[in-house]
């Protein structure tokens, strides 16, 4: 019998995920983690209860494991690190790969399990020399692009059992696990509080008393005005929040954290057709030349758009797209595509 540790949240679609294996005749059990004091929207009490409950209705067990050490360390310093760098992070897919995921697999080996479920929407599939992962059935759901950081050897072990199911689908599955259909699911950066911004985060958490409010130029470098915060609240691509009106709309272009600067520009001058990114994780072997074609998504809710990729020496790449994109973000992950299959990722610089 195969045996699979499973990540519960308390939510429709780790329940589903859970509910799915017992009904295939799986041993599981499952886990929670507790991972930020004060976060209201994962993980807290009411969701570890929620966990609780649906595991008695399956009829098997569960834990609960204090995850903050971890957590803080791998997934909020580097969030805030990164804002205070002049980059925009992704705190989803870093606490899928450094936290999460390592969690679920030091536990399962503790307690004996073979695998370590979660209810991402996302499909593994075995190819020459190991693993990768593939878009869900349901396209509007897939999350494949939040687990491109899993190595090989935590994709050798891990089961996606929603990655052939549909979402209306695997609510049906939960409220028969007393999940309220209703619930709101998390989102990215799950341990701000409701209505709290990445700035009043930091402000609360980790406040910068030394950095004075920001100034913002052109691409060019004229002066514009004065900005009302520190450079930190402001990423590419934004549009509100610069407090400039009349004129041609602007948009943040870069962020020099080290000269404490904000450069905005028209909308043409923040799209971006080459970039470079480091950090590779790579699924697929291209051979010795290194180089290849893909469609790159540079953020989650990014449609894709074909590219050619050159990997250097080391884990670098750059990537020179066929037609310039809106708001390449340095911070963010670029996940390299072929079809539904993904090659590769690597963090924008």
């Amino acid at each position: 019998m195969k045996r699979a540790l499973v990540g519960m949240s308390g939510g429709i679609d780790s329940t589903a995920a859970a509910a799915l294996l017992k009904k295939k005749g799986w041993d599981i059990a499952g886990i929670t983690f507790s991972l930020w004091d004060g976060a209201s929207r994962c993980c807290n009490y009411d969701d570890i209860m929620d966990a609780k409950r649906a595991c008695v209705i399956l009829g098997i067990r569960h834990y609960t494991v204090n995850l903050k050490p971890l957590f803080k360390k791998k997934v909020v310093d580097y969030f805030i690190d990164a804002y205070i760098s002049g980059k925009t992070p992704n705190p989803c897919v870093v606490c899928n790969a450094e936290a999460k995921f390592a969690g679920l697999i030091k536990k399962a080996d503790e307690a004996g399990f073979d695998y370590v479920a979660t209810g991402h929407y996302a499909r593994i599939s075995r190819i020459k020399g190991g693993f990768t992962l593939k878009k869900a059935a349901d396209k509007n759901k897939s999350q494949e692009y939040f687990l491109a950081r899993l190595g090989n050897k935590t994709l050798a072990r891990a089961v996606f059992p929603l990655g052939g199911v549909k979402k209306s689908e695997a609510k049906k599955i939960s409220v028969k696990c007393g999940i309220n259909p209703d619930k709101k699911e998390s989102q990215e950066a799950c341990f701000l509080r409701e209505g709290e911004s990445p700035y009043d985060f930091i402000q609360r958490v980790r406040p910068q008393k030394k950095t004075g409010n920001a100034v913002l130029y052109t691409t060019e470098g004229k002066k514009i005005a004065e900005l009302g915060s520190p450079y930190y609240r402001y990423t590419v691509g934004q549009r509100k929040g610069l407090g400039i009106g009349g004129g041609k709309p602007l948009y943040v272009a870069a962020v020099d954290a080290g000269a404490g600067k904000v450069l905005a520009g028209g909308i043409e001058e923040i799209h971006r057709k080459r970039f470079r990114v480091s950090n590779l994780n790579m699924y697929v072997d291209k051979g010795k030349s290194g180089r290849f074609s893909a469609d790159v998504k540079i953020r989650y809710r990014h449609a894709g758009a074909k590219a050619r990729v050159i990997t250097g020496a080391g884990a670098a790449a750059e990537v020179v797209f066929e037609k310039p994109q809106f708001a390449v973000a340095p911070g963010q992950l670029a996940v390299f595509y072929d079809k539904d299959t993904v090659i590769g990722s690597g963090f924008i610089e």
